[in-house]
């Protein structure tokens, strides 16, 4: 293994790897291994990286693959809005990192954007423990640092080709400190802090949009977040969905 100079605030520490099948099962594994929150696993290549739906999610090293571990006190349905948070904490990272080269968008529910293409994917996975309470919640972050892949179902991009070459070392240290940052503010002030920050960076807010759900596709236009993270659409007759899972598509 190969030694990181990584530097963590108090509450997280690091688990880190070369090689592993993919940061959010590691994460899970020491979860039921008795873990404490704030396990940070890192490595520098995925065998079996994996994003939202299952798709896969190209792993080359010089790239960020992180896992994190926390045990939040409340429901499965207040610990999911986290994954708002992680956002704007890496997007306040990037930006930290790269003297402000680079300002993410965030991108419903769980990407960030650079120009309209695809840098950073978020996946969240969760377990519960007694019914709707959180047992623990892994959110992974991988972010295309040195590379981005060229056959991605939807454009990508990376730090290195927006001319912004930063260290993966420096951008994680300065990712968990925003989180650290956070998450006092979510434990004492709720969701609301946390929407409002995400907001301010939101991807295509007043932009025409598709919602493709299980049983019907809306078109209408992105005009928000609601209390619990939901997207709310409003069509042109006037007709407002609020949108809690499902794919969504801004058109030109």
């Amino acid at each position: 293994m190969t030694q990181r100079t990584i530097r963590l605030p108090e509450g997280f520490y690091l688990h880190q790897v070369d090689t592993i099948d993919n940061t959010n099962e590691e994460a899970k594994r020491l979860a039921d291994k008795g873990a404490q929150s704030g396990a940070l696993v890192l490595a520098k290549t995925q065998t079996s990286g994996r994003g939202r739906r299952g798709r896969a999610w190209s792993s080359p090293v010089g790239n960020l693959y992180s896992s994190l571990l926390l045990r939040p006190r409340c429901s499965l349905a207040e610990a999911a809005r986290l994954t708002f948070l992680i956002a704007v904490a890496m997007a306040e990272a990037i930006e930290t990192v790269t003297g402000m080269q680079v300002r993410p968008d965030c991108k419903w529910p769980n990407d960030l954007m650079v120009n309209g293409r695809k840098i950073c994917g978020i996946l969240l996975e969760s377990a519960s423990n007694h019914g709707s309470a959180t047992d623990y919640l892994v959110i992974g972050a991988g972010v295309n640092v040195a590379f981005f892949p060229d056959d991605a179902e939807r454009p990508a991009t990376s730090l290195a080709s927006l001319g912004a070459p930063v260290s993966v070392d420096e951008l994680v240290s300065v990712y968990v400190a925003r989180i650290a940052h956070w998450l006092p503010i979510w434990e004492q002030k709720g969701f609301g802090p946390i929407r409002d920050a995400w907001l301010t960076r939101a991807y295509g807010i007043g932009d025409p949009v598709v919602a493709r759900l299980t049983e019907r596709e809306l078109h209408g236009t992105f005009v928000g977040l609601d209390d619990d993270g939901a997207l709310i659409l409003r069509e042109d007759r006037g007709d407002e969905h609020r949108i809690g899972a499902g794919e969504i598509f801004f058109r030109a």
